[in-house]
Formats: structure tokens, sequence, C-alpha cells
């Protein structure tokens, strides 16, 4: 799977890069190491096991912005500086189709949770949606006057937020198209997702509470602390506190402060600079 690239492109570097750059303590290369090209007389240093890399995808022509998993698992989504989307098998690394209609940098890219819509964003000011399958553009969202820099889907898939330059995070109907609500905020945000309520959007700021469409206060923007039915567990916005209803609960030390997160209901999951992923679970009732 680590070569899987390169002996697809060029089968006889199953005997030459394959070889060369497999652990010193590999089967592959204990079996095979007569074989190993003796024009290569300095050879790279290679670690003594398989590390955690299984493949790499390559087909961009720029820079990639952002990439997401479906929520089944079975394909992974690209987002680049070339202006597509590209989609890929997550099995076998095979590249299934590239989404291409955005006329500037995609800076990110999510599927829906049932995995049959993705959305994408994008610094030519829209949020673009296709179906999954198929890569058919679906409708385009307009209305933020800046780059678009994030966007996610709600649980129940029916709502999409996208977060904008232009320090707004605005809510829209994922079926219609429909602008439902609008949101400002202080900064422009890079990092958003829906808790499992849909009530409570999860930013590197803190959490902001959204409307609910079966009440009369549906278009109001609201950024106060959720009420306790929706409360939400989240990061401080200096990265030093895991913080519960809006309330400090769990200082981190440096080694222990986020360069990711991600948040679902009251477990939080963070990676660190060192390589390591850690999970917190916040229950204070």
């Amino acid at each position: 799977m680590y070569h899987k690239g390169a002996i697809e492109n060029a089968p006889l570097q199953t005997y030459v890069s394959a070889l060369v750059f497999s652990p010193t303590e590999s089967l592959i290369r204990s079996l095979f190491q007569h074989e190993a090209p003796p024009w290569l007389t300095i050879k790279p240093t290679m670690m003594d096991e398989w590390g955690a890399c299984l493949q790499t995808l390559e087909g961009h022509s720029g820079t990639v912005l952002s990439v997401a998993f479906s929520h089944d698992s079975t394909r992974i989504a690209s987002a680049s500086d070339d202006r597509t989307v590209k989609i890929w098998d997550a099995s076998s690394g095979k590249h299934l189709q590239t989404l291409e209609g955005h006329s500037d940098w995609v800076m990110s890219v999510a599927f829906s949770h049932d995995s049959t819509r993705i959305a994408s964003a994008s610094v030519d000011r829209t949020v673009k949606i296709w179906d999954a399958s198929s890569g058919k553009h679906l409708q385009t969202l307009e209305g933020h006057s800046n780059l678009v820099l994030s966007v996610a889907f709600s649980h129940d898939s029916t709502r999409i937020a996208s977060a904008s330059n232009d320090r707004t995070v605005k809510i829209w109907d994922a079926s219609s198209g429909k602008h439902l609500q609008t949101v400002q905020v202080d900064r422009p945000l890079y990092d958003l997702s829906f808790d499992s309520t849909g009530h409570c959007l999860h930013t590197e700021i803190g959490a902001i509470v959204v409307g609910d469409p079966t009440t009369p206060n549906w278009t109001t923007a609201v950024t106060e602390p959720p009420p306790p039915q929706h409360q939400c567990t989240a990061l401080g916005s200096d990265d030093r506190w895991i913080t519960y209803d809006s309330k400090r609960v769990l200082w981190l030390p440096s080694e222990y402060r986020p360069s990711s997160s991600a948040v679902s209901g009251r477990i939080i999951g963070i990676g660190v600079g060192s390589g390591k992923v850690w999970i917190c679970s916040v229950n204070l009732q």
C-alpha cells in the first residue's frame, strides 16, 4: 500500500524505489535485498519498521488545503488551490472523480453525515453542493461578501454552516439552499462543526449557538452560552482550557495543547505536535 503509486505507474520500481525505501527490518527488504540496484551507492537511511502511513494520494496540481472522510469511511475528499475537489476510494486510494466549478481556491470540504452530498467552500465567496456519487453540481450558495474559509453539515444533514473572512457564519438549508441565519463573529473562523444537537457550532474561538427552526426566533443571531439542554464541550479561545457550558473546567499543559481538534457532544479529541491524539470526555452532571 505504501508504494502503491510508484508500482502502478512504473512496475519495475517494485525492485528499485519500493525496495530502497522500505524499512531495514521489513520482510520485503530482508527477502529481496539481493535485488537492490548496485548503481545506487549511497542509499537513504530508513527506519527499522513500517510507520503509520499506508499510502499517499497524488493528483492535485496545487496545495491541498482541506481533506475529509465520508461518514461511512469509504471515500475521501480533498480540496486544493488548483480550484478542484477530488474524490478518492479510501481503501484502494483510487482517484474516483474530480469536481470542477469553483473559480478560485477551494478552502474547505465536508461530507454530509449520510454521505450523499459534498459541500465545498471557496475563495470565490461561494459554497457549492455536489452529489457525492455522481459528482454532479447541485447548487451554489451565495451571500458571503468575502472568501469562505470553512464549511460543515449538521448531523441530520439538513443544514450547512459556512464561515467567511467577512466575519460571519451563515446557516443554510441543505436541500433548498435557502439562507436561514447569519451570526456575526469577531474574527474569521477556520474550524467549524455542528454538535449532535444541531444547536451548537464548535469553532476555534469556542461554541456558538444557532437558532432552532421550530422556534419564532430562528433568524435571531445568538452568541451567548447555550442553555442547559444544549450544553457544549469546547476549547477555549487560547487553546489552554477545555470548557463546558462556556466555563473553564480543565487546564491543558503545553504538550497537551491542540494543533487540531474535533468535538462530538461532550467528547473532545485533541491532536498535539508530537503526533499523538488524546481524547477527553466531560460530564459534569
